[in-house]
C-alpha cells in the first residue's frame, strides 16, 4: 500500500524539521515548503493527500494558499491550518475558505497525528464513494 503524502508549509525551519521527522516515523511521505509560493508549486507537482499550512509566511500567506488550492477542481486534499494565530475572525475565515481543521500552536504532536488520521480516513471514504456510487 502506498504511503500517504503530506505537504507541510511553514516558514519556521525547526518546526518543519520536527513535523517532518514525526510524520515520517508514522509512515507518511512528507514534502516540505518554506513559503506560500513554494507550497503552491509543491502541491501542484506532488499532489499531496493532505496539506498542513501556517498562516503567516513570506510571499503568500496561508489564506492565499488555501484559496488558490481550493479553486482547482481536481484538488481535494484535506487542509489543516496550523498557526500561532488564535483569533476568532481568522478561524472563521479559514473555515469559510474550506479549511478542514484549524489548529493553534503550540500543538501536541499526538493530537495533530490523530487529526491527520481522521482527515485521511474521511478523504479515502469520500474517494471510494465517488468511485463506487
Amino acid at each position: 500500500m502506498a504511503k500517504s503524502k503530506i505537504l507541510v508549509i511553514d516558514d519556521e525551519k525547526e518546526f518543519l524539521h520536527l513535523i517532518k521527522e514525526k510524520l515520517e516515523l508514522e509512515g507518511y511521505e512528507v514534502i516540505t515548503a518554506s513559503d506560500g509560493e513554494e507550497g503552491l508549486i509543491s502541491a501542484q507537482v506532488c499532489e499531496p493527500d493532505l496539506v498542513i499550512c501556517d498562516i503567516k509566511m513570506p510571499k503568500k500567506d496561508g489564506f492565499e494558499v488555501l484559496k488558490e488550492l481550493k479553486q482547482h477542481a481536481n484538488f481535494r486534499a484535506p487542509f489543516i491550518m496550523l498557526t500561532v494565530v488564535d483569533d476568532f475572525d481568522k478561524i472563521k475565515e479559514a473555515y469559510e475558505y474550506a479549511a478542514d481543521f484549524y489548529i493553534t500552536k503550540p500543538v501536541e504532536l499526538y493530537k495533530l497525528s490523530k487529526n491527520i488520521k481522521i482527515l485521511l480516513n474521511l478523504s479515502k471514504s469520500k474517494k471510494n464513494t465517488l468511485k463506487n456510487p
